[in-house]
C-alpha cells in the first residue's frame, strides 16, 4: 500500500483487531514504530482510547514501552511503541507447533508479571488475547496491547481482576501444550488469587527457554542453559526452611539478605552529609538541655542564675522576640507541596497555604503546575518526604523518582515540563495533560486525585 504520514512518522502497513489499529511506521529516527490508535469514533472507539491512556504510563521489561503519544486532527489518541524485529504470536505457534509445558512456563510467568505490574499501579486488568503478544529476536515475550476496564483505588478488587485475567491467559496458552492440558486447568481452577496462579504455573514444569523468533537452534531447549534464579529471588538460609511461607516473612527475609550484602562502611558511607549534619544539631541541643535542666546550672549570657539560700531567683529569661509578620498578618509564606505548613500568627495551629488549596481543588491543571513546580525543587535537592507530598506513591514517576534518592547526581536529567498547556482527556479522577519543557520539548502529565489531593503519576516525554 502507498505510504502515508501520522505526525512525523511514515506508516507503511496497517492492520485491525478488536476495535485496536496498529499503523507499522518509521520515526523520523529511521527507526520501526507501531503506532495505536482506536480504529473508529463512537462508544466503542471510546473505550479503546480509554485504554490506551491508562495503559500507557505503565512501565515494565515485558511490556512493550511508550515511546510518544500524540492525538489526530479528529481528537483520537496515538501511543507509539517499539516495532523492531517482533513476531506476534499467534504467527510464532502456527510455525512452531505444539509447546513443551516448559515453554508455557517460560511464556506466561513475565506476562503474569505484567498484569501484576499493572493491577499495583491500581487498574482494573483485562484479559490479553494472543494476538496481543509478541516474541523479539531473543524468544522473550512482550505485551504490545494493555487491556484494562478501569482504575480503581481497592488494592484488592485490582488483584482480582489480575488474577481472572491471568486464569484467562494461560488457558489459552495451554491449548497448545503438546501434552493434555487437564492438570493445569485444575490447579488453575482451585487459584483463588494471582499469586496462587503463579504458582500454578511455575508447578507445572521446569522453565525451558522459548526458541528465538528469528532463528532457532539445536540446543534452545536446554532449561540449564538460562539462569532462573531471579526468578526465585535472593537465596535463602538453610534455617529459613523451618520458617512459615507468608508475604511478611519473606519480606524480612529479603531484608536481612540486602543487610548482609553490604557492609557497614558503605551504609555509613551512604548516609548523606547533611543527614550528618542534622544528627550533629540534634546531639547538640540534647547536651544543652541537659545543661539547662542540671540543678544551679547556667550559661553564658545571665539568663539563669541560681537562688543563694532561699533568696529570690535571678532575672527570669526574657522571651524570644516574635517572627517577622508581613502586611497580610500571618508568619510565614504558603508551604510548597513536600513544605512544612505554615504557621498562624498568635497560635500553633497550621494554616493551609494557597498550594495546599489547589492541589486539594476541583482545576486539574492548577494542581499540575503547582506539583511540577514543587517536583522541580524537589530534585534539586532530592529527599523522601518532599517527593512523597508530590508523587503518588507506587506510580512510574515515583518509582524513578526514588532511584534519585540513591544518586541525586542524575536529578539534573530528569524531564520536569515547565509549562501546562490545558487538559487533554479525563478519565475519573485521572486526568491526561499537555505539556512543554524548557526548551519548549512536548511532554505528557498524567495527574491523579487522591484522599490527600492531587498527585503527579506519570510524565512522559513526547519526542
Amino acid at each position: 500500500m502507498s505510504s502515508s504520514r501520522t505526525g512525523p512518522y511514515d506508516v507503511h502497513a496497517r492492520d485491525e483487531h478488536d476495535g485496536l489499529e496498529a499503523l507499522r511506521a518509521t520515526g523520523p529516527d529511521g527507526l520501526p514504530v507501531v503506532l495505536l490508535r482506536p480504529a473508529q469514533a463512537g462508544p466503542h472507539g471510546a473505550r479503546v482510547q480509554a485504554e490506551l491512556a491508562r495503559a500507557a504510563p505503565v512501565r515494565h521489561a515485558h511490556l512493550l514501552p511508550a515511546v510518544d503519544v500524540l492525538h489526530e486532527p479528529d481528537g483520537r489518541l496515538v501511543v507509539v511503541v517499539p516495532d523492531g524485529d517482533l513476531v506476534p504470536l499467534p504467527s510464532w505457534l502456527a510455525g512452531r507447533g505444539p509447546l513443551a509445558p516448559g515453554e508455557l512456563v517460560t511464556l506466561a510467568v513475565p506476562l503474569l508479571a505484567v498484569l501484576e505490574r499493572a493491577a499495583a499501579t491500581g487498574l482494573l486488568v483485562g484479559r490479553p488475547d494472543l494476538g496481543d503478544v509478541v516474541l523479539d529476536d531473543r524468544g522473550a515475550p512482550l505485551l504490545r496491547r494493555l487491556r484494562t476496564a478501569g482504575a480503581t483505588a481497592d488494592v484488592a478488587a485490582a488483584r482480582a481482576s489480575a488474577a481472572a485475567a491471568s486464569r484467562g491467559l494461560v488457558e489459552l496458552v495451554a491449548g497448545h501444550l503438546e501434552e493434555g492440558s487437564s492438570p493445569l486447568l485444575t490447579a488453575l481452577a482451585a487459584a483463588d488469587d494471582l499469586d496462587a496462579v503463579v504458582e500454578a504455573v511455575h508447578d507445572l514444569a521446569a522453565p525451558l527457554p522459548l526458541p528465538s523468533a528469528a532463528a532457532e537452534t539445536d540446543d534452545a531447549t536446554q532449561g540449564d542453559e538460562v539462569d532462573w534464579s531471579a526468578l526465585a529471588g535472593p537465596p535463602r538460609p538453610a534455617w529459613a526452611a523451618v520458617l512459615p511461607e507468608a508475604a511478611v516473612v519473606d519480606a524480612a527475609l529479603d531484608w536481612l539478605a540486602a543487610r548482609r550484602e553490604t557492609s557497614v562502611r558503605a551504609r555509613v558511607a551512604a548516609v548523606r552529609p547533611r543527614f550528618w549534619l542534622l544528627g550533629g544539631v540534634v546531639a547538640a541541643s540534647v547536651v544543652i538541655a541537659l545543661l539547662l535542666s542540671a540543678p544551679g546550672g547556667s550559661v553564658d549570657g545571665g539568663t539563669a542564675v541560681a537562688t543563694d539560700g532561699g533568696g529570690a531567683a535571678g532575672p527570669s529569661p526574657t522571651p524570644a522576640p516574635a517572627a517577622d509578620v508581613g502586611e497580610g498578618g500571618d508568619a510565614g509564606a504558603t508551604s510548597p507541596p513536600g513544605q512544612p505548613p505554615t504557621t498562624s500568627r498568635g497560635g500553633d495551629r497550621p494554616t493551609p497555604g494557597d498550594d495546599d488549596v489547589v492541589t486539594t481543588g476541583e482545576d486539574a491543571v492548577a494542581a499540575a503546575r503547582v506539583l511540577l513546580e514543587a517536583r522541580e525543587r524537589c530534585l534539586a535537592d532530592v529527599t523522601p518526604s518532599c517527593l512523597a507530598a508530590v508523587d503518588q506513591p507506587g506510580s512510574p514517576v515515583a518509582a524513578r523518582d526514588a532511584q534519585l534518592l540513591d544518586d541525586p547526581g542524575a536529578a539534573g536529567g530528569a524531564l520536569v515540563p515547565t509549562a501546562v498547556d490545558g487538559e487533554v482527556q479525563r478519565l475519573g479522577e485521572t486526568v491526561l495533560l499537555d505539556a512543554r519543557g524548557a526548551d519548549d520539548e512536548p511532554a505528557s502529565v498524567l495527574v491523579v486525585r487522591t484522599e490527600a489531593g492531587w498527585r503527579l503519576r506519570e510524565v512522559v516525554a513526547r519526542r
